[in-house]
């Protein structure tokens, strides 16, 4: 496996000319002819990753796609679709807006994983906002749960690795359906956001391989500390459909830092169980990303997970590169190894190509 790794990590630098003289060729393609690199993409009116207007009463049609190479251990090598997002969103000129994201999850691929067909079509998010204030909004619907950082990201150009770190995958259902109270609220001269959510009741088409919500109440604070620095904090008390005599509580925390593209971000979670010792699961990540070049960053990360009824810690980490011209395309390939991995998770070789429209 030590051979294998190697050789991967030295493909994975060997794309490093590659990527500049890809960055190089997409900015004469796409800058506009007052040389000003950071202009996003235009065609006509439309701007690449900003969504199309339809017509003049508010609403907007964008979404990403994303195009998935894996060289995995113990497995050939395959490509696929992986999502195919579509965004649709309209903000009147009132405090009512609404929106929606349809995801077509690994559409095309040129092998499928065992005998199984893993095509789905997600309802991602699907919620009305009522702005009472600037201070608060009331969202109805299903939405991305605010736990942590990450997973409120979401979209595959956005983040900077192919591969999701394992605690934001196996440790809380990605969405909620139900009401949410969120805002900005002023506190010793720091802005504090903050999402209050709670539901109770059947998710609105979960993913086959997710355990939804059955019940759940929570919320996640966001701080601006200054000098590029953000820290928030994240707690939720939840049931899940497949354990519904569980309860269980969660508590995180979340760091950003950003200055002169250089980026530290890290996520830690404990969850307790009314099931006694045994079912605590704990663990997080630390990942830093390093400017390269105009649009070439280096990314590391390294993680830390331990699973309920488990007596072992899961241990895994990741360097690569990502291409980025701005936020609307995102070009990645990375090296992943670890120990003591939960099923699924990656380990060898991943590439992508995304792209916000």
């Amino acid at each position: 496996m030590g051979v294998r790794v190697y050789e991967k990590a030295l493909h994975c630098l060997r794309l490093i000319p590659f990527l500049l003289a890809l960055g190089g060729s997409a900015t004469a393609l796409a800058t506009p002819s007052e040389g000003t690199p950071d202009q996003p993409i235009r065609i006509d009116s439309y701007e690449l990753g900003r969504g199309l207007a339809l017509g003049d009463a508010g609403l907007t049609l964008g979404g990403y796609a994303t195009t998935r190479y894996e060289d995995l251990r113990g497995d050939s090598t395959r490509m696929t679709l992986d999502h195919l997002s579509l965004m649709l969103w309209w903000e009147g000129s009132g405090r009512l807006s609404f929106f929606s994201e349809t995801d077509l999850e690994e559409g095309l691929a040129t092998r499928r994983q065992g005998d199984e067909d893993d095509r789905f079509v997600a309802l991602e998010r699907l919620y009305l906002d009522y702005a009472f204030a600037d201070a608060a909004t009331l969202r109805l619907g299903k939405f991305l749960t605010p736990i942590g950082r990450w997973n409120l990201v979401h979209a595959d150009p956005l983040v900077w690795t192919t591969s999701r770190p394992m605690v934001t995958d196996e440790v809380f259902p990605a969405s909620a359906t139900g009401a949410m109270l969120l805002g900005t609220v002023p506190v010793a001269r720091h802005d504090i956001d903050y999402a209050l959510f709670a539901s109770s009741g059947t998710a609105w088409r979960p993913k086959p391989a997710e355990d939804p919500f059955e019940e759940v109440r929570g919320l996640h604070l966001d701080a601006a500390l200054g000098s590029g620095l953000r820290v928030g904090l994240s707690m939720a008390e939840f049931e899940q459909e497949a354990e519904r005599d569980e309860r269980k509580r969660l508590f995180g925390l979340d760091v950003l830092w950003r200055r002169d593209n250089w980026e530290l971000t890290g996520e830690g979670v404990y969850r307790s169980s009314s099931d006694g010792a045994a079912r605590i699961v704990k663990g997080g990540f630390l990942q830093l990303v390093a400017p390269l070049g105009e649009r070439l960053f280096g990314v590391g990360r390294i993680e830390a997970l331990r699973l309920a009824d488990s007596d072992r810690t899961s241990t895994a980490w990741v360097a690569g590169l990502n291409f980025r011209y701005r936020r609307a395309i995102s070009l990645k390939a990375e090296v992943l190894g670890g120990q003591h991995l939960p099923d699924g998770s990656p380990e060898g070789f991943l590439a992508s190509l995304s792209v916000l429209f």
